[in-house]
């Protein structure tokens, strides 16, 4: 049993580390943006990259799509943007938060 927490803690501190990486190098703030275009039926081209970005946001657990880790790291993702509303960034995890694209 203490061998398994020996194994599990590393794997998790591991994949903390590598999520951040899409936090890195995209700006919240237009992710929140293109995504609330998109919640609203506005597709533009340049959004493309900041849609990419939001979907490539996926947590995993036992190798398969996690739905309530990935909805929870996306919803932290876009709340780093300071200037976003909160209901926006609920309405978007709402009805964006657990897909997989």
């Amino acid at each position: 049993m203490k061998m398994k927490k020996l194994l599990v803690v590393p794997l998790a501190v591991c994949s903390m580390l590598i999520a951040p990486s899409v936090f890195a190098k995209s700006d919240p703030c237009k992710v929140v943006m293109c995504m609330y275009g998109k919640m609203n039926g506005a597709n533009p081209s340049e959004c493309s990259s900041a849609v990419k970005d939001f979907f490539s946001i996926i947590s995993k657990k036992h190798g398969k799509f996690n739905i309530g880790r990935t909805s929870s790291a996306r919803n932290s993702f876009l709340n780093s943007c300071p200037t976003a509303d909160p209901k926006i960034v609920k309405n978007i995890i709402s009805k964006f938060g657990a897909l997989r694209r």
